[in-house]
């Protein structure tokens, strides 16, 4: 099973481009199983509430499918790179500030392309 930490702009490329998850996330990394920080599911529950009942952000099948993991006080991208950095996990994001992070600190993304697919950009 491959874990994949997901930050809410990320989860949220996903479900806006209507791909089927699990077939996508399985041809990266396998059968996927999500890693979710408190902080990410509180961002992802104030973008729901604003949304109309038809663009559901799927709330219910992230929580089935997530570990969600105790975090430390900071900042959400703090915590996100930190726990991807410590775990050795790929980052699920489109946030492009927090992806040049990553590169930096070696930590592979998952990125969506085009609203069409997902990439696993890999570290430098």
């Amino acid at each position: 099973m491959g874990d994949v930490l997901i930050d809410a702009c990320g989860w949220v490329a996903l479900i806006d481009a209507g791909l089927n998850i699990d077939s996508a996330l399985s041809s990266i990394v396998g059968p996927p199983h999500f890693i979710l920080l408190p902080s990410v599911l509180d961002e992802l529950t104030t973008i729901q509430e604003k949304r109309s009942l038809r663009n559901t952000l799927m709330l219910e099948l992230l929580l089935q499918r997530s570990t969600l993991v105790e975090e430390e006080s900071g900042h959400t991208d703090d915590l996100l790179l930190n726990h991807a950095q410590k775990n050795e996990i790929p980052l699920l994001t489109v946030d492009a500030n927090l992806k040049r992070r990553c590169f930096e600190s070696s930590v592979d993304v998952i990125e969506v392309m085009n609203r069409k697919k997902l990439r696993l950009v890999t570290s430098l």
